[in-house]
């Protein structure tokens, strides 16, 4: 039974990959990019802990569907075991309905050169909503019990986004809620307190193919709270700025 639990994140991932069209299927557009950040922040919390980091991306339209992938530098960080470098690999599909559009996805998270066994997977439901230069939307990220995460996770998003007319500046804001079950250390990974609420306030600035982008980021867990475990990461925790510069291709 346990190396079922700690399988799931796999068997989500070649799951997802089931629902690839069967027939041949041109890409309808490939998007790319590089990116270099003084952090790798998620949910409020660094996954490189504290240190900068550099990432590459990419995105394949496949019909209804479409497959990313997108690999961070993680700097040996706690948080993941020591992991070097994590792969988030996701096939999802949009749907839209009237003016919104609901997005639902597939995600898996493989940490390269970890202690351990460190992979996970989310089920990913969203919804968005765009006015003129307005957007805004709410997701949830659900990770099913699973080993590597010590119990199952919970993350709660809603965030708008906003150009300014007439200029290449668009500002943004998100909060988000993260909960969920499991009193094993791992747990601390995605918890490292517990439950707890995170925010971020940002701006970006673009002339193609670089993007320009400064955010404050921040989250309730206290001090106190942070478990006793090297998965909780307590240098990655507090409230930060983090500048980021982005080239498209």
């Amino acid at each position: 039974m346990p190396l079922i639990v700690q399988d799931r994140a796999l068997m989500m991932l070649a799951g997802a990959l089931l629902l690839l069209p069967t027939e041949t299927t041109w890409a309808q557009s490939v998007d790319a990019g590089v990116e270099a950040a003084s952090d790798e922040v998620r949910a409020g919390i660094s996954w490189s802990g504290g240190r900068a980091s550099v990432s590459a991306d990419g995105r394949l339209d496949l019909g209804p569907l479409d497959a990313s992938v997108r690999v961070a530098a993680l700097r040996g960080a706690a948080r993941h075991g020591g992991a070097d470098a994590v792969a988030d690999v996701a096939v999802g599909r949009d749907w839209a309905l009237g003016a919104v559009t609901l997005r639902t996805e597939v995600v898996g998270h493989l940490f390269a050169g970890a202690s351990q066994r460190m992979d996970f997977a989310e089920l990913v439901l969203g919804a968005r909503y765009g006015l003129g230069p307005l957007r805004v939307a709410a997701t949830a990220w659900y990770a099913p019990r699973q080993s590597t995460i010590g119990g199952d996770n919970l993350h709660l998003r809603v965030g708008a986004d906003a150009g300014l007319p007439g200029l290449p500046l668009t500002v943004l804001a998100s909060v988000g809620y993260s909960t969920g079950s499991g009193n094993d250390p791992r747990a601390a990974r995605l918890r490292p307190g517990g439950d707890y609420a995170d925010w971020k306030l940002g701006a970006e600035y673009t002339r193609w193919p670089l993007t320009f982008g400064l955010d404050y980021v921040g989250n309730s867990i206290a001090a106190e709270r942070i478990r006793a475990t090297p998965f909780a990461d307590a240098g990655g925790v507090g409230d930060r700025v983090v500048a980021r510069v982005r080239f498209a291709f």
